[in-house]
């Protein structure tokens, strides 16, 4: 008969706790998962049961579970967990900002709507753009890799590893491949449409008479919609590209081989 002492007990429950903060932070900050569309309860039962799956395969090191040192491995995984939550939340910002930018150019930027998921108002082509994303992330598998990258990360980043300045330096760097990315969505699109504005100058300046501004709208704008309407036919490819893009980053940076 299996028995566990009062001492035996507390032990596994603290255990069970420091990487349930890790992937209940994980889980607040990962897309979707972490948007305001899914309840915090959902959330924390998630973060529960997958607690409960991953503590018997991780090494926890010894500490004392009444000590101000247990609050400060609580502040490490919570730490952990947002970082990576933040490394996939930049793949989802990358087409969030392309559809921005996007609708800049094609003059739709007054185009607003509401984002339910994140509570805030944005262009209506950069919610376009992340709804996309979204149902690319979900329908190729993407929470699965994204729960595999997770468990990984309790090997590269073990518990109690403590603050490597590093690891928050790659973070931060990332911030430039997600605009060398949107620049590269919408770069076709600028080009295209530099051109025709170039174009209707030279009309302008040739026949004063002519009103660039009422004709010029609505072709740019019309050319735009059909331009978004070609890329929608190679918009999964573009995402599996990005998406490979990350997971070879983790591979090459962090170590993190996953399953992309």
């Amino acid at each position: 008969m299996l028995e566990l002492n009062p001492e035996q007990l507390l032990n596994l429950t603290f255990s069970f706790l420091l990487p349930f903060f890790r992937i209940g932070a994980f889980l607040m900050t990962l897309p979707l998962i972490g948007s305001q569309l899914v309840s915090v309860r959902v959330r924390v039962i998630f973060a529960f049961v997958i607690a409960i799956i991953v503590t018997p395969v991780i090494s926890v090191p010894p500490y004392d579970a009444i000590s101000p040192a247990f609050i400060v491995l609580i502040a490490e995984q919570l730490i952990v967990g947002i970082v990576l939550g933040f490394v996939v939340s930049v793949l989802f910002q990358v087409f969030s900002l392309a559809g921005q930018l996007a609708a800049m150019k094609a003059g739709l930027g007054f185009a607003m709507s509401n984002d339910p998921a994140n509570g805030v108002t944005v262009a209506s082509m950069g919610q376009y753009y992340m709804t996309m994303a979204g149902l690319a992330f979900l329908g190729t598998g993407g929470h699965l890799v994204m729960i595999e990258l997770l468990v990984q990360s309790f090997d590269y980043w073990p518990i109690g590893s403590g603050f490597d300045s590093q690891r928050y330096w790659d973070v931060l760097q990332l911030g430039g491949w997600m605009f060398e990315k949107a620049l590269l969505i919408v770069l076709p699109l600028a080009v295209a449409t530099l051109i025709m504005n170039i174009s209707f100058g030279v009309v302008a300046k040739a026949s004063a008479q002519l009103n660039v501004f009422a004709l010029g709208f609505p072709i740019i704008m019309m050319f735009s919609l059909f331009f978004f309407w070609v890329m929608l036919g190679d918009f999964l490819d573009i995402y599996r590209l990005f998406f490979q893009e990350m997971i070879t980053w983790l591979k090459d940076t962090w170590g993190l081989r996953v399953d992309g």
